[in-house]
């Protein structure tokens, strides 16, 4: 076949969200990140294939109350968009087992980041 199959994808989208959220934003690496995914989606608009170097681009785009969505764009060398993700995470703590708002350092930290949603 050689093509990449379709729950690749969602290895590659989960990777591009880790890396935002530990490296770019700086969060520390811990086991559980203060917030859970409760939403994801992948639009497939071209065929990867085995080999094929790709860029996922993430970025925050909505800031609900106690939750935020996440676009990720991934595009091969040559300029195509192979597919277009989203995601909607919701802002949790662990130890009550409820949900929280959205931290204002936590939206300071991605603008800074992004410069705008």
């Amino acid at each position: 076949m050689g093509h990449v199959s379709s729950p690749v994808y969602y290895d590659y989208l989960q990777h591009s969200y880790l890396c935002y959220m530990f490296d770019l934003l700086g969060l520390p690496r811990s086991e559980k990140l203060p917030h859970i995914m409760v939403k994801t989606q992948c639009e497939y608009l071209a065929p990867a294939q085995f080999g094929d170097n790709l860029t996922i681009r993430s970025s925050i785009v909505r800031f609900g109350s106690k939750s935020f969505d996440l676009e990720h764009l991934m595009e091969r060398d040559d300029g195509t968009i192979v597919a277009r993700g989203a995601s909607t995470h919701v802002m949790f703590d662990y130890a009550s087992n409820t949900t929280l708002a959205v931290p204002d350092d936590f939206k300071a930290r991605v603008l800074e980041f992004q410069g705008s949603l």
